[in-house]
């Protein structure tokens, strides 16, 4: 429940979002499902005096092809993307990804642009994504640019997004053929909890060989990051379980995680090790390979 006193506008097209974002002057906070933000406003983390909600704003909840792109909105819910044959086409890992957050109820409200927006490390989407080189774009009234989402983060709760700038859809570049990915993700005892650690995994085929292969670490660091050394590793490698159990100890050097009330360091290094082979593994197996 918003705080009496909070000024509420819904608009109905972007443009009309741009508009009251520009004339904020910073101080304006969006909502779309209110999943973190409102938790943040019950807690007293945010005492916003004026929300602005994207619910009515129907072009940033399509998921759609174009120009050789997934086009996924940025109000799509977690659901919907579960849910969605393109999505399931094109990127399963994601949809997986998606089917982990927390629970049936949250995931119809939970959208993509709020859980990459709100930019913590414990993310679930932002790691398939990130292996599958897709970008966010980032629209304000002056013009419009889309940004790598492994040059989006950071730091916790931190991007590169502008205060005159709304992210209106995350593109996904059609994957190479022969290419499968997967992410694996643990966590501690409730079923919607926080990602302890997750990894996503993509594995590009040819002639029986990794051609490439991209690695992204969650919940193990300030923000989502690949693993150069184990993704460099891979390529040119015949995949198997033995070689998969070498890159897991590259990503169990690489990562950097902490001590809090989930778990401690030294298991998310262990829990890494043991995700980054199964993500490999189902990779692999989505890629056609045995």
């Amino acid at each position: 429940m918003v705080e009496t006193g909070c000024i509420m506008d819904v608009p109905e097209s972007v443009g009309d979002v741009l508009k009251l974002i520009a004339g904020s002057r910073g101080h304006v906070k969006l909502i779309a499902g209110g999943t973190d933000l409102l938790v943040d406003i019950k807690s007293g983390a945010l005492c916003p005096g004026h929300l602005v909600s994207l619910s009515h704003v129907e072009e940033l909840k399509e998921i759609r092809e174009t120009k050789g792109a997934l086009s996924v909105g940025a109000t799509a819910t977690a659901n919907e993307i579960v849910k969605n044959s393109l999505v399931n086409k094109w990127l399963p890992a994601l949809s997986d990804a998606a089917f982990s957050m927390a629970s049936y109820q949250i995931r119809n409200m939970a959208t993509i642009g709020g859980n990459l927006c709100s930019a913590v490390p414990s993310t679930d989407l932002a790691p398939p994504l990130i292996a599958a080189e897709a970008s966010i774009a980032l629209k304000s009234g002056r013009s419009e640019r889309l940004v790598p989402l492994e040059k989006f983060f950071t730091g916790p709760r931190k991007t590169v997004m502008k205060q005159d700038e709304l992210a209106t859809r995350i593109v996904i570049p059609k994957q190479p053929l022969k290419s499968g990915s997967s992410y694996k993700k643990f966590k501690i005892r409730e079923a919607n909890a926080l990602a302890a650690a997750g990894v996503a995994a993509r594995l590009v085929i040819e002639k029986g060989k990794v051609k490439d292969a991209r690695l992204v670490l969650g919940a193990v660091a300030p923000i989502p990051m690949l693993s150069p050394d184990a993704m460099k590793f891979l390529c040119g490698k015949v995949p198997s379980h033995d070689i998969f159990e070498e890159a897991a100890g590259m990503t169990f050097t690489e990562c950097r995680p902490i001590s809090d009330v989930r778990c401690c360091a030294d298991f998310r290094r262990q829990i890494v090790k043991v995700l980054t082979v199964r993500a490999l593994d189902e990779s692999l197996q989505r890629a056609g390979g045995a």
